[in-house]
């Protein structure tokens, strides 16, 4: 078969630039290697290479991890003798026949990627860089399997300690770099900086070091790599040769995808394209979840529930830490209730099946206060029993007729349970000895358990209840983000957790949280808690701490129920930018140079980042650049000029800077206790003019999977100002879902340089207006969504 294929290929580069229906070339090269590259999309690329006659099975394909469905694409071939050439619409691959040298170029005939080259174990630079990589990461303190935080009965497995093995069977990928370019993402793998050019970065999952890391990199020049492997391996960003990314691979042969684009959204896009858009939350979910202390019992909870309620602090759902098992860290899929602290049914039903929600106890009265429930769970199983029967039931082949680890959870969510909060114990925890159903080792599958997890998780709870449902996961590899979301592992709510954040949210991420307010100082603890408001999903984790609002001091109590409630007030922008994320790739808690890349002032901006596209979130600092521009302080309404870094006093009663970009357009929602309490036919609108701007407001239902089909509505804001002007429209909505309203009222709040003169709504002059401290306040009906609804205002 594969001379067949070789005999094709020379046949199809024997007739210079004929449209192929073929996406996929072999080439051997006069090195002997052999060299396979995919053509994805006219900007996406597949590259393998091997010293064998066959290529290693790829894992994260093979459990369905990665996309594999890729349409054919138009791509021309050129055979220039010593080279050939690949053409799609909008890129060149020129192709060294010699070693497999690979040269980029845009149809414009730019060079984005001068040259990517396979270098192998018996190359100098190999064992090189394999000894940098050894030297560097000699001092690494990680717990040698000692367990997770809480697990005294861990076993304390041997622990695999070897970073690059043998270099002779290792390998480097090398892709030349230009100077001033800038590298951003690797996941959870920096905590010093967000851009990488100069560092070594890890891709190995490391409890307390690198939960998450995403072999995953991106170029300000608007390129992308993504190393396609489990194995351990590394990427050093111009530390060894200051002029070359290489990429270490623990393996003899590379597996990886080139990606292209105008922008690093683009390069971000292609890249969740390929491994998964982020999983879409129930709505709730990006509300407050909170997690009681984990000696508590269920009247302790339920009193948390009415004191959250009582106070007037929204939040959604609480969870229960190990205490809610009858045996403390219970691994196996024979748990129970710990029916002494917790009755989510009578004790004597615990045999007793099916499960149902009983109104009347622990669980029934949480949710009739508007509240769900979720359950910590630690798991150590072969989780490709699970992949594997996947494929055998799919082929009509018998399965194993081994437990799948998940299906013992459906009892409890029968009990009314709305979703999981995974433990790293011990999945994340390195098993050198197993061997694994699928015939592999720890090797290749450490890596890949961080992602079937979630993985299992998701499809389980999809198939068990048809609807999107509050599960995350404290670590994650490449792919994580499509299951669930994340949070940065035990590494507490304060900069630590920040720079997780925002390297996440630079590799594919977007519903990522952390401990927040887990921080080592009370002068920390209401600026971590300002920070968890501005996060794609909000977790407040007591664990063994008090973290309940009443247990505050009353300035803090106030400041902190202020926040809380600041947070729902914001959920129809956070949803909106949300649902965005989902369909583009594009994280909530964006990086500056992801919204600013031509400002060379935001290249390594740690302490600030943008929240979705219009708030310029300041933390741990009372300082912030402000790109070019007439920024808005949210907290006092004035105006701050941009272009400079400001050093910016915020109100006593805030912990932190928030600036609004010029032009934006906000929407918010009336006070609420949790999500869904009251509805939605009426919205705050706070608008900023600055010349002509929109923002588009994504909905959904929020809780079905309909979105998937294009159950979206979309309702686009514009406003235009000028000297004499202003007008902002809500154009007709796009789109349609379930129970979507059929009208709306817009209470408008704009931000004017000057008192107007007259005021229009919807072509009608009206006097129903009010201005005061430079803000118009005014009702704006749209009678139906199908309608356009104006404002003019005269100046």
């Amino acid at each position: 078969m594969k001379k067949l294929l070789l005999l094709l290929f020379a046949a199809a580069v024997a007739m210079p630039m004929r449209a192929q229906a073929q996406t996929e070339f072999n080439l051997r090269l006069d090195n002997r290697m052999q060299m396979n590259i995919q053509v994805c999309t006219d900007e996406i690329f597949r590259i393998r290479i091997t010293p064998r006659d066959q290529y290693a099975e790829n894992l994260l394909i093979r459990y369905g991890v990665q996309k594999a469905d890729w349409q054919r694409v138009d791509c021309r071939q050129r055979d220039n003798g010593s080279t050939v050439e690949l053409s799609t619409d909008k890129y060149v691959l020129t192709v060294s026949k010699k070693d497999g040298a690979v040269r980029v170029a845009d149809r414009n005939g730019r060079i984005v990627l001068e040259r990517v080259l396979f270098r192998p174990g018996a190359d100098a630079l190999t064992a090189e860089l394999g000894k940098s990589v050894n030297e560097q990461f000699a001092s690494l303190k990680v717990a040698r399997n000692d367990g997770i935080i809480g697990d005294d009965r861990n076993r304390k497995q041997a622990k695999d300690t070897v970073e690059t093995g043998d270099y002779r069977k290792c390998s480097v990928v090398s892709l030349s770099m230009k100077p001033g370019e800038r590298f951003y993402g690797g996941g959870s793998t920096s905590r010093e900086h967000i851009q990488h050019r100069g560092e070594l970065l890890r891709m190995w999952a490391t409890y307390q070091h690198t939960e998450i890391p995403q072999p995953f990199l991106m170029s300000s020049e608007g390129w992308g790599v993504f190393n396609n492997t489990t194995v351990k391996n590394f990427f050093d960003v111009g530390r060894y040769q200051s002029d070359a990314l290489n990429i270490f691979n623990t393996v003899d042969e590379a597996d990886f995808y080139l990606m292209f684009g105008r922008s690093m959204p683009d390069v971000l896009s292609a890249f969740t394209l390929i491994t998964g858009r982020a999983y879409l939350q129930p709505k709730y979910a990006y509300g407050l979840c909170f997690g009681p202390n984990m000696y508590e019992n269920q009247f302790d909870v339920l009193s948390d529930a009415v004191a959250f309620r009582r106070d007037g602090c929204p939040c959604d759902l609480l969870w229960l830490e190990p205490q809610w098992m009858e045996k403390r860290y219970d691994f196996s899929t024979k748990k129970k209730w710990n029916y002494k602290l917790f009755s989510p049914e009578g004790y004597w039903d615990s045999l007793s099946y099916p499960k149902k929600e009983h109104f009347r106890l622990f669980i029934g009265r949480l949710h009739g206060m508007g509240f769900r429930l979720g359950l910590w769970l630690c798991e150590e199983y072969d989780l490709s029993i699970t992949e594997e029967d996947e494929i055998a039931a799919a082929a009509g082949r018998k399965t194993s007729g081994k437990e799948h680890w998940m299906d013992h959870l459906t009892k409890f969510i029968d009990n009314g349970v709305d979703g999981f909060k995974m433990d790293p114990a011990r999945t994340i925890d390195e098993h050198p000895t197993w061997k694994y159903y699928n015939g592999y080792s720890d090797k290749e599958m450490h890596n890949l358990n961080q992602v079937l997890l979630p993985k299992q998780m998701e499809l389980m709870m999809r198939r068990h209840t048809g609807r999107r449902n509050w599960h995350h996961y404290t670590s994650g590899y490449a792919g994580t983000q499509h299951w669930g979301a994340s949070t940065s592992g035990d590494n507490g709510g304060g900069k630590t957790a920040l720079f997780d954040q925002l390297n996440l949210g630079m590799s594919g991420h977007m519903n990522t949280s952390c401990d927040i307010m887990s921080v080592d100082s009370l002068a920390l603890e209401m600026p971590a808690l300002y920070f968890g408001v501005f996060l794609p999903w909000m977790q407040i984790n007591s664990w063994y701490s008090l973290m309940q609002p009443e247990y505050f001091a009353p300035k803090q109590k106030r400041m902190y129920i202020d926040y809380i409630r600041l947070r729902y007030a914001l959920l129809p922008y956070i949803y909106s930018t949300a649902i965005e994320g989902s369909q583009t790739g594009m994280p909530i808690v964006r990086a500056m140079p992801l919204e600013f890349p031509d400002d060379r002032n935001v290249d390594d901006a740690c302490y600030q980042y943008m929240f979705g596209k219009n708030l310029l979130v300041g933390i741990f600092s009372n300082s912030v650049y402000l790109p070019e521009g007439e920024w808005t302080d949210f907290w006092t309404g004035k105006k701050v000029a941009g272009g400079t870094t400001v050093t910016h006093a915020y109100p006593k009663n805030r912990a932190g800077l928030l600036f609004v970009r010029p032009g934006a357009i906000v929407p918010m929602q009336r006070d609420m206790n949790f999500v869904g309490e009251y509805p939605l036919d009426t919205l705050t609108v706070r608008v900023y003019p600055d010349g002509k701007s929109s923002f588009t407001m994504l909905e959904d239902d929020g809780i079905s999977y309909d979105f998937e089909q294009g159950a979206i509505a979309r309702t686009t804001f514009q406003s235009s100002l000028s000297d004499r002007l202003l007008e902002f429209e809500v154009l007709p909505v796009e789109g349609q879902y379930k129970g979507m309203y059929t009208h709306r009222v817009y209470q408008l709040e704009v931000y004017l340089p000057r008192q107007p003169r007259k005021v229009f709504v919807n072509g009608v002059k009206t006097k129903a207006s009010s201005y005061a401290d430079g803000i118009l306040k005014v009702a704006l009906p749209q009678e139906s969504i199908g309608e356009k609804a104006t404002l003019k205002v005269a100046f």
